[in-house]
């Protein structure tokens, strides 16, 4: 484990990358992270959250703080954000996964 930020991302992205396996559903919008070591942060936007959205969350942070060892810790919510309005990043926050909407021209 290492507290290079490149090197904390890459260790991210990858534990991200297994821990959604099964667990992406179709009313997940998108996830951004923000590792800032030795805090991970992520969003996870959904259409609407219900306690089974709160549930996967919960889940995927399980598998995620798993992949690391203290003090690394976890901030994961659960946000409701409706189709018509566009997802956005907040300050250093990076996409992990956005499903395919409708064209924006």
């Amino acid at each position: 484990m290492t507290t290079d930020p490149n090197s904390f991302l890459i260790e991210v992205l990858l534990s991200f990358q297994r821990a959604l396996w099964d667990m992406v559903t179709p009313t997940l919008r998108a996830i951004a992270v923000k590792p800032s070591y030795p805090l991970i942060e992520a969003r996870f936007i959904y259409e609407v959250v219900s306690d089974e959205e709160q549930e996967i969350v919960d889940e995927v942070g399980a598998y995620v703080i798993a992949d690391f060892l203290p003090p690394v810790d976890i901030r994961f919510t659960a946000v409701a954000l409706p189709g018509e309005v566009e997802r956005e990043l907040e300050s250093g926050e990076r996409w992990v996964y956005r499903r395919r909407e409708g064209e924006t021209h």
